[in-house]
């Protein structure tokens, strides 16, 4: 991460979302969820705690670590590689969250996503106390089937890839 303001005094924060390269022309020290929700109308990051950093609802990647977006200004990410939960679409942590019916008001899900993707590229076979001591909170009390989600896809990032389909075999014309 960079410093809290640019060298050459714009106030335009430079960092990537999802891939995509950015200037966010905000305050430097407004936090990283009002850039990702006002600046890059990207809406799936969610405030819930008001910003005071409890609930994990408004989790995103930067530079590969889980971030409360709301407690972080924008003035540090100067050239940081920020993943939201639309650049998740196809993640398998996404897909285990489906195949594990683990979404139900579906509030929480994008930063508990963002928070088990983190943790499953540092650590591909997180332990279940590493999971629970994720600080994302579900108040549907969705947590058991958040922790089969992370290891569902766990599982399948671990799993080798699949051999392609198996060519029909050659049909031999009688003669």
């Amino acid at each position: 991460m960079g410093s809290a303001a640019r060298l050459d005094g714009t106030g335009m924060a430079k960092l990537r979302i999802n891939g995509q390269a950015l200037e966010i022309a905000m305050d430097p020290a407004t936090p990283l969820l009002w850039a990702i929700r006002d600046a890059a109308n990207l809406t799936g990051t969610k405030q819930g705690c008001g910003g005071a950093g409890r609930c994990g609802a408004c989790t995103v990647i930067v530079d590969g670590a889980a971030m409360l977006s709301c407690a972080v200004p924008i003035g540090s990410l100067e050239g940081a590689d920020v993943t939201t939960i639309e650049g998740l679409a196809n993640h398998p942590v996404t897909a285990a969250l489906v195949a594990e019916e683990a979404i139900q008001c579906g509030f929480c899900i994008p930063g508990f996503a963002c928070a088990a993707a983190a943790l499953l590229q540092q650590n591909p076979r997180p332990s279940p106390e590493q999971v629970d001591a994720l600080p994302n909170l579900c108040s549907c009390g969705c947590q058991p089937r958040l922790r089969r989600a992370i290891a569902r896809a766990a599982g399948t990032m671990l799993a080798p890839a699949a051999p392609g389909p198996t060519p029909p075999p050659e049909i031999v014309p009688a003669r």
